[in-house]
């Protein structure tokens, strides 16, 4: 793919905005926990878990010893590596920014992380018999993957106080103690700011306002059916998904889709998955056909780039990345390449799945195969699916690989374009350094 002169000029002003330059850098250091907490969350819910891809095939929970104990220890891995990278960002996010402007680094970063955590605090009224107790919870839609945009913004907002409110540049000469004590005010004044937005987000919640918008997009996902809509509300969640965020259909399970469980009640009454009353359905097209390793099929992304990458780093990323992506699991390819927030991969993260939702649809309607009726279990690879969801139905395996093949040939020239930009702005970086 060819980019025109004034495009890469933009993309490359883009990059060297000190916030973009703070955000990949944060989602780089990220991806090692990603990869071995994703890799920690297969082992937990596809291979150790009864209900499990993996488990359900060879009954691993009925031979293998301590099962539970084991799955425990990968749950807990999993909790402290994949779940709290929005507190690593925001750790990150300072850090990076106070190296841009030879601040402290150490304090800013532990500062930021520190106002993340006030600003996720959510105060729970317990009742001990007479007595009444305020205890503190953590956000859980502000943790993980989801809460990482909030904690790069948080990290990144602590590092520009530091650099307002403490002008003194870092001497080598100075001590630990004295350099601590310059960064008291900036710290007190980003503390102070966070405890005004967490008290500004508990009045949020008091007002349920986050229930509203849960509730409308539950509304959406479980009572629009037709394929348009389908379709709309399919790219709308991949797009909430490149912004690290949570869309009408990435949350929902097999369960709490209406529709998903009245075709299952037909096709058990009627022993086919054929004529189900609702053929177009998340259920039936984007989550058995739209996510393939993924949200945004990012599976896809990682075979284009270990077929025609030259990038070593991006090789690197890909072959950590192909164990949990294969299982759905997709969070080290987001930030190992980064794909998170990246313009470049904006196109085919959200046309992907709108693309293979329509091929899927088209493939429905004229009756080359049924509707996806049956639950699969959790973390089945995408291709499967479709094959497990519609009873064994070796069509819909056709059409998963056929759908998979255009998603890597849809990703393959973003690939290269991505590396066509980075190579060339390493050279430019190179070039700057040696005219100093």
């Amino acid at each position: 793919m060819k980019l025109s002169e004034k495009g890469y000029k933009l993309i490359v002003k883009l990059y060297q905005l000190p916030f973009i330059l703070v955000m990949r850098r944060t989602m780089l250091m990220l991806f090692p926990f990603a990869v071995l907490g994703s890799i920690a969350s297969v082992f937990n819910v596809s291979i150790l878990s009864r209900t499990g891809f993996i488990g359900n095939i060879f009954y691993i929970t009925q031979w293998l010893p301590h099962v539970a104990r084991i799955r425990s220890m990968f749950a807990a891995f999993s909790m402290m590596t994949v779940k709290i990278l929005a507190v690593l960002a925001a750790y990150q996010a300072g850090t990076h920014t106070a190296r841009l402007y030879h601040k402290n680094t150490e304090m800013t970063g532990m500062t930021g992380m520190l106002a993340f955590l006030i600003i996720t605090l959510r105060p729970v009224q317990r009742q001990y018999g007479p007595q009444t107790f305020l205890q503190f919870n953590v956000n859980n839609n502000l943790m993980g993957i989801q809460g990482i945009l909030v904690g790069i913004l948080i990290g990144f907002i602590t590092g520009q106080i530091f650099r307002i409110f403490n002008r003194k540049p870092i001497s080598i000469r100075s001590d630990s103690f004295s350099r601590a004590c310059r960064t008291i005010i900036p710290v007190m004044i980003t503390l102070g700011s966070a405890i005004i937005v967490n008290q500004l987000i508990i009045q949020i919640y008091k007002y349920q306002i986050p229930a509203g918008i849960s509730n409308y997009y539950q509304a959406l996902s479980s009572k629009k059916h037709g394929l348009v809509a389908t379709l709309l509300l399919g790219a709308w969640s991949s797009f909430l998904a490149w912004l690290g965020l949570s869309g009408p259909y990435n949350q929902a399970s097999f369960n709490d889709d209406p529709a998903a469980v009245a075709d299952l009640t037909y096709a058990l009454k009627h022993h086919s998955p054929w004529n189900v009353p609702y053929k177009y359905t998340q259920t039936t097209l984007y989550h058995s056909f739209g996510t393939f390793g993924g949200v945004g099929s990012t599976l896809a992304l990682v075979i284009a780039i270990i077929i025609v990458a030259r990038t070593s780093r991006y090789h690197q990323a890909a072959r950590w990345a192909v164990f949990p992506t294969l299982f759905n699991a997709n969070q080290p390819i987001l930030l190992g390449i980064p794909v998170l927030f990246n313009p470049i991969f904006l196109i085919p993260f959200v046309a992907t799945p709108v693309v293979n939702m329509l091929i899927a649809a088209f493939a429905i309607h004229f009756q080359i195969m049924p509707p996806v009726t049956y639950p699969s279990p959790l973390d089945t690879p995408g291709v499967l699916s479709a094959f497990i969801g519609t009873g064994g139905n070796l069509m819909a395996l056709l059409v998963g690989i056929l759908i998979m093949t255009l998603d890597v040939l849809i990703y393959i020239p973003f690939v290269k374009l991505s590396e066509q930009i980075r190579n060339e702005m390493q050279t430019k970086e190179r070039q700057r350094l040696r005219m100093r």
